[in-house]
């Protein structure tokens, strides 16, 4: 059984609370939140203590695991004094605001065998299962081209409810950060590792000083190359292919990426191997054969697979090394963008939080178009 304390219960705090509360190998003890009042009504409902601080809470409790769901910047100061109190810790995503904060909490996590997750929830999705194994299996062959976009509306009033998503200070970034970053770790996942970055990106339709729209071209360790195209400022676009020497994927519209709604997408298969096409086919286009293919069946949650790592050993389904990965490649972006070069992985440390610094304090800014 693993005991649980959950730091910040409004948002996603309060689902993990739930979910916790059913599942037959964990025990919700304990819940913090600034809100005292509130942490009060969660804790009588669950049957778990309240806290304000969640400092005192870690310090009092006999506790085996933390979640935490609180603002962006708090993700890496939390994350560490839980794990330096001897905690399995799991933290909503993205797992820091910096890779360098990121790199602290694994070393922290790995210097005390403790297990360190992080809430990338789409890998859990289940046509994002299907089109993983399909891309394990070899169906695509040889990866060479990724198309990816998300584009979805964001009016002003989505950052005046929650002020803290405004600044590079406490959300690390936009579109990047608040939106894609869950995009941009099924692109790793299912790709590969990211080996150099060029990006533009801009803040086009608000008024605050992160950015809202941005093109990158990614390079990755397999060879292939990516073009992802990510925004807030115009009507739901959400269209990703995958293309290999064997064939294609495409998975189109929310549901097939970023719901647990059971979905389909269609995969292409070529005639003969795209190489062998172009080097000895009469014709312009390669015939291609489509089928959908039925989203997977439904797998362990991240919070399930946290409890599994707990008790019977192995990674949780999203650790901490995975979704240092992804903030990796986000800080690789936002690095192109306002140095405008392209950035080999991995990002140096120094000059990205020099870079962050100077984006806090005004000095650096994101274009306005």
């Amino acid at each position: 059984m693993v005991r649980f304390g959950v730091v910040g219960l409004k948002g996603m705090g309060g689902q993990h609370v739930r979910e916790i509360s059913g599942l037959d190998r964990a025990e919700l003890v304990a819940v913090a939140d600034l809100d005292l009042d509130y942490a009060r009504q969660v804790g009588e409902e669950r049957g778990a203590r309240a806290w304000g601080d969640y400092r005192e809470m870690i310090e009092a409790e006999d506790l085996d695991a933390v979640v935490i769901a609180t603002p962006h910047h708090l993700h890496a100061p939390m994350g560490l004094d839980c794990l330096e109190a001897g905690l399995h810790t799991f933290v909503e995503k993205p797992i820091a605001n910096t890779v360098s904060e990121a790199d602290r909490m694994i070393e922290a996590a790995q210097a005390r065998d403790l297990k360190l997750a992080v809430g990338h929830n789409y890998r859990t999705f289940p046509g994002n299962r299907a089109l993983k194994r399909l891309i394990d299996e070899g169906a695509l062959g040889e990866i060479y081209r990724v198309l990816w976009m998300w584009i979805e509306t964001r009016p002003e009033v989505y950052y005046d409810r929650d002020v803290w998503r405004c600044t590079w200070e406490h959300a690390g970034g936009g579109v990047l950060m608040n939106q894609t970053s869950h995009d941009l770790d099924l692109l790793c996942w299912m790709v590969g590792d990211p080996v150099a970055v060029s990006a533009m990106m801009c803040n086009w339709g608000h008024s605050v000083e992160i950015e809202d729209t941005v093109v990158a071209n990614i390079r990755f360790a397999c060879g292939a190359h990516a073009n992802v195209q990510l925004s807030t400022c115009d009507r739901r676009l959400n269209y990703r292919q995958i293309s290999g020497d064997l064939g294609t994927i495409e998975f189109r519209d929310e549901k097939n990426a970023n719901s647990k709604v059971p979905d389909v997408f269609r995969l292409g298969r070529y005639e003969a191997p795209m190489r062998a096409f172009i080097k000895g086919a009469k014709g312009h286009q390669p015939n291609i054969s489509w089928e959908d293919v039925p989203s997977d069946e439904g797998g362990p949650t991240l919070v399930e697979s946290f409890v599994s790592a707990i008790l019977d050993g192995g990674e949780a389904i999203t650790d901490g090394v995975t979704a240092r990965r992804t903030l990796e490649l986000i800080n690789a972006i936002v690095l192109s963008a306002l140095r405008k070069e392209e950035v080999a992985m991995p990002v140096d440390r120094g000059q990205y939080d020099e870079l962050m610094e100077e984006l806090k304090r005004g000095e650096m800014q994101v274009d306005r178009l």
